[in-house]
């Protein structure tokens, strides 16, 4: 079996990947970095890591060598190429949590560094693995819809979602994490190259922070959910309604209160997710669009917004002798082709694993190409990459970016 050392024990290598591994037995945990140290206390305790093996940052680890097969880099975006260019100079195989870099000259330095590297190396893309998306990519490549002409996805946050994420949570400002197109849609432009086997030619983007500000707020606020905010009761961004029993409490876990009622009250009075929407410190983008030239005819438009109820991506793709599209988190996929005049209905399911099923098809994927030795480095992730910041780019500059 191969063994892997999870760097970073938070949202992404603590509550998805280490529990789907312990689970599957798919690879072994030996080791784990994280600087905190009760984090890194439960997590050696939940998988049973050896003292030592278990490291209170990433370069104490590396210092030591090569100590497993494999690494999992789950660390903020801004922390992301020190630690994988370590693990390539120690030779590793590398999974590196999305987005690689919030700037383009670091991500030309990784893919270089990459540049004949004889191990795995994959990022954390985890919508290419889903079944939904697999099903899509089946019936396109098989020519049933013809030539693709037209792409459109939309990344339907929730207005709960964005509200913790990107306007109260650790994602909310691009210049301490990421823009938002960056952070929260990369793996969407992905998909446009991985699905159309295009790529870009120039891109336009629009957007801004049209509406997380104190011009906004519906009177005299107070700076939290819990300073007797006067308009609690028709506010739907009430974090105490939010996070006690509303969309957000999924989220709950984050706080380490545990779940009852008084606890987490008593969090919100204190951490960043019972500040008032209007009036935090957020910079990033509420709503973007950008609007793609690829190669080959092809069109493709993107939307990003927080302004939808439910969290969700829904996708379309038109060719030259049909449709197809869908739900991703419905897992319903309709395919109709022009010529038959007729509709075909698909419905998917998945492990239940996050991202629909994205994050345990991600984790195989990476278990089966160690075991197989499929070293292939898939340069489109890089691609993606580089035009989301693109999309950014022309947003700031208001302009036509020529890829």
């Amino acid at each position: 079996m191969k063994t892997c050392i999870i760097i970073g024990a938070g949202g992404r290598g603590k509550d998805s990947y280490a529990p789907y591994i312990k689970k599957t037995g798919i690879i072994k945990i030996i080791g784990v970095a994280e600087p905190d140290l009760q984090k890194r206390s439960e997590f050696c305790s939940e998988y049973n890591i050896a003292e030592n093996m278990a490291f209170a940052n990433y370069r104490q680890l590396f210092r030591k060598g090569r100590l497993a097969d494999a690494v999992l880099i789950c660390t903020q975006d801004r922390m992301h190429l020190e630690p994988a260019l370590m693990a390539i100079e120690c030779g590793y195989h590398i999974l590196l949590e999305k987005p690689i870099s919030p700037f383009c000259e670091e991500i030309d330095r990784l893919e270089a560094a990459l540049c004949g590297y004889n191990r795995v190396f994959m990022t954390g893309f985890v919508l290419r693995y889903t079944p939904f998306i697999k099903k899509i990519k089946e019936i396109t490549d098989s020519g049933k819809i013809g030539k693709i002409m037209n792409m459109q996805i939309n990344e339907n946050e929730g207005y709960w979602h964005h509200a913790h994420s990107y306007v109260r949570g650790q994602w909310n400002n691009s210049k301490t994490s990421s823009p938002l197109i960056v952070a929260k849609s990369c793996h969407d432009f992905d998909l446009i190259l991985y699905l159309t086997g295009s790529s870009c030619k120039s891109i336009t983007s629009y957007g801004s922070n049209g509406y997380f500000s104190t011009e906004n707020a519906p009177g005299d606020v107070p700076k939290r959910c819990t300073d007797s905010c006067p308009f609690a009761a028709e506010c739907k961004y009430n974090a105490v309604k939010l996070y006690t029993d509303g969309a957000a409490s999924y989220f709950v876990d984050k706080f380490e209160c545990g779940t009852e009622r008084n606890c987490i009250i008593d969090a919100l009075k204190t951490n960043p997710y019972g500040r008032c929407v209007y009036r935090c410190d957020n910079d990033v983008c509420d709503h973007q669009v950008a609007a793609m030239e690829m190669t080959g005819g092809l069109c493709a438009v993107f939307t990003v917004s927080a302004f939808s109820l439910r969290n969700t991506r829904t996708i379309k793709l038109m060719g030259t002798d049909g449709e197809i599209g869908g739900c991703m988190e419905d897992g319903q996929i309709v395919l109709r082709r022009f010529f038959e005049n007729c509709e075909e209905r698909f419905s998917v399911s998945h492990d239940e694993t996050r991202h629909c099923g994205g994050d345990g098809g991600l984790m195989r994927y990476f278990a089966e190409s160690m075991e197989n030795e499929n070293y292939r480095i898939d340069h489109r992730i890089f691609e993606a990459h580089r035009l989301t910041l693109a999309a950014e780019k022309s947003r700031l500059e208001q302009r036509r970016i020529i890829m």
